[in-house]
């Protein structure tokens, strides 16, 4: 999460994901951005899972193979991962320098997340700055990525003839996307709000809740849009294109019309599925109140692959009671495109070197 700032230079940004990784050649300029080309791809099958890359050999040639079509070799990457396995804290510590926080948290780590820190790669951010008791203090987040996690990820895009620069992690990559985008959808200000962003991935979805543009909490859940497919799958017997079609097919999920149609039948099972993932979201919903009671969430973001379900933003709005709104568009990444299926990417190639 500790990247250096300075605009202009083009870069690689890199989203492995379980179903389908996605690549921006872009650059940071004063007044956004600039995206040169965005292109996706399905993720060969069994090669990446959770964050973890599996078949190192296979996943590189099928990625330079897209590179190379899309005239890209050389220079720096940066890419950003999403897995459950990397853990998140968010710290209240006293005003200190950088390098005195990083021997201190060497100490209370274990305090916080108890495990084997020789087998984790730790970093930390300073994300606001708060007053407590007439004093000032530094809410830090902490994220603990698995070595193993990290060093393949590296040696990856190495295999790929990039320069590895930064690795993110998805949440950070969010929380630089909404700082750095002007409006949403032309009318949401995210420096206003109490936003929960939410990615609503392949193997996992991902929350993450800024308020007023600080990086409040973050989690990973495990459900998304792999755990729908499968109750299609068993329940229908659909598979493949049948499963995309079935959920292309849905004029509205948070309504099912009345009497029996085959239809009717995918998208209640479409809209159930959901609902069990909501239904996780709200544990992290109701956590996060408990910690910020009088910061309340305003304005629900969906993004990935399940958000472009038609009436996804109807069925959490009704079902949380908070404005719901897909990510569609912003005033400063140039062009837009889908800027939906790239908001990771677009995240990690900004460079960030603020509280």
């Amino acid at each position: 999460m500790k990247v250096f700032s300075f605009l202009g230079s083009s870069i690689t940004a890199v989203d492995l994901g379980s179903y389908e990784t996605k690549i921006i050649a872009g650059k940071q300029e004063r007044e956004g951005i600039s995206v040169k080309k965005a292109f996706s791809f399905l993720t060969p099958p069994n090669t990446y899972d959770n964050g973890y890359i599996e078949d190192g050999f296979k996943l590189a040639a099928v990625v330079r193979e897209e590179l190379a079509k899309n005239n890209i070799s050389g220079g720096t990457c940066h890419i950003t991962v999403k897995s459950t396995s990397i853990l998140t804290r968010e710290i209240l510590l006293p005003k200190l320098s950088d390098k005195d926080i990083e021997g201190l948290l060497h100490y209370q780590m274990e305090e916080h997340l108890p495990m084997d820190f020789s087998k984790y790669v730790i970093q930390h951010k300073a994300i606001e700055r708060i007053t407590e008791d007439g004093k000032e203090k530094l809410n830090v987040l902490v994220a603990a990525a698995p070595k193993e996690l990290v060093e393949t990820h590296y040696d990856f895009v190495r295999k790929l003839g990039l320069k590895p620069e930064v690795m993110d992690y998805q949440s950070n990559s969010i929380w630089k996307f909404l700082n750095h985008a002007g409006s949403v959808n032309g009318s949401l200000y995210p420096q206003d709000k109490t936003i929960a962003a939410i990615d609503l991935g392949y193997s996992s979805s991902n929350v993450t809740i800024i308020s007023e543009g600080k990086a409040k909490l973050n989690r990973a859940i495990d459900s998304g849009g792999y755990s729908l497919d499968k109750n299609i799958s068993s329940l229908t017997g659909l598979s493949g294109g049948e499963i995309k079609a079935c959920k292309q097919g849905i004029i509205d999920v948070s309504t099912v019309q009345e009497g029996y149609s085959e239809q009717n039948r995918y998208t209640n099972i479409v809209k159930t599925s959901i609902e069990g993932i909501m239904d996780k979201i709200d544990k992290v919903f109701k956590y996060y109140a408990s910690k910020e009671p009088e910061k309340r969430l305003e304005v629900l973001l969906l993004y990935g692959g399940l958000s472009r379900i038609r009436g996804i933003d109807n069925l959490f709005s009704g079902y949380f009671n908070i404005p719901a709104l897909v990510l569609n568009s912003t005033s400063r990444i140039y062009p837009n495109g889908d800027i939906n299926a790239y908001v990771n990417c677009a995240g990690a190639l900004i460079r960030d070197n603020g509280v």
